[in-house]
């Protein structure tokens, strides 16, 4: 009887428990109804609140969606029509060298050729023989070499062209597409562009000297990231738009012989440049003996000069050994 009671007892402790239990989570169901009524109010606090901005700047700045910005390209498809694609961008670059046998002529007509085309020079130099490679029989050619920017519409034109100008002996041309990296680095300058006027924004709400300087360094970084990324698609934009064209001049006597020949005219080619070589050899010799007259003269007198006190030294000396030899037989 008494275990009967007692499990009543237990029992009606636990309905008691239960009904406390559920009353309390009413009461909380109410208040955060009452809460929610009273929201509207939160959103204009948290916005004045700058650290809160902040904490909604990171927000942003994490779930920001790059690869949407670059498909919608540098203006994050505000400027661009749907459906339009992005240009390619591709850096073309081209040298040449060329021979000639009338040196103004060939450089007057290549300026003529890059205003003619819009072209500009970067970098030029010039050189010529000088008095010592004159005295040793060079023929004193000239060259030049120019680094050239040329607008990329009229670079294949150009690059044609230089055969007008004298032979051309060698070309090479190359291509670099940027066009991935020139579109990401787009797409992240939106994206910086974005959280800068954002902060710009929250830089005016803000109350405090402590809130302003945090939200100026982060101006300052991105502004520097900003920078930087402009810098590169600049850089960019001007080489796309300007191809780049190294060209060498030089003054030759006779061309470089194409290369389409036949063994007959290459052995024939090779005994004349045999030839060639030879005469050239006897005539640097000649030129060598020529500029080493002055010197061989010198070496001539002061040879008469000194001969005669050579000989008496070496007199002397055998007139020496001469005594010694009697003085060490009369010891003996």
């Amino acid at each position: 009887m008494k275990k009967t009671l007692a499990l009543i007892l237990a029992f009606l402790m636990l309905l008691s428990l239960c009904a406390c239990g559920a009353g309390s989570k009413g009461s909380d169901t109410a208040a955060a109804t009452e809460s929610t009524q009273e929201a509207p109010a939160a959103p204009a606090e948290a916005a004045e609140d700058s650290y809160g901005g902040l904490a909604a700047y990171s927000n942003f700045a994490a779930d920001y969606d790059y690869a949407e910005a670059e498909e919608n390209g540098a203006d994050g498809g505000t400027g661009a029509e749907a459906g339009e694609i992005n240009p390619d961008k591709i850096i073309y670059s081209g040298e040449a060298e060329v021979e000639t046998r009338d040196f103004d002529d060939s450089i007057a007509k290549l300026m003529e050729m890059l205003e003619q085309y819009g072209g500009w020079i970067e970098s030029s130099s010039l050189s010529g023989a000088n008095y010592y490679s004159i005295s040793r029989g060079n023929s004193g050619n000239r060259s030049a070499s120019y680094t050239l920017r040329i607008p990329s519409q009229h670079f294949e034109t150009v690059m044609n062209s230089l055969s007008e100008i004298g032979n051309v002996p060698y070309t090479y041309t190359y291509s670099e597409n940027v066009t991935a990296q020139y579109y990401d680095t787009q797409a992240r300058l939106t994206a910086y562009e974005t959280q800068e006027a954002r902060l710009l924004e929250m830089m005016e709400k803000a109350e405090t000297v402590s809130d302003v300087i945090t939200i100026e360094e982060k101006l300052t970084e991105l502004r520097y990231q900003i920078e930087s990324l402009q810098s590169s698609l600049t850089n960019w934009d001007r080489q796309v738009s300007y191809s780049t064209l190294r060209v060498g001049v030089t003054e030759v006597g006779e061309y470089t012989p194409q290369p389409q020949q036949s063994y007959l005219q290459e052995l024939w080619q090779a005994l004349t440049g045999a030839f060639k070589n030879l005469g050239s050899f006897f005539k640097d010799f000649l030129v060598f003996l020529v500029s080493a007259i002055p010197t061989i003269i010198v070496l001539v007198v002061l040879f008469f000069i000194f001969r005669p006190v050579y000989r008496k030294v070496k007199a002397r000396r055998k007139a020496k050994r001469e005594k010694g030899r009697p003085d060490k037989d009369e010891e003996k």
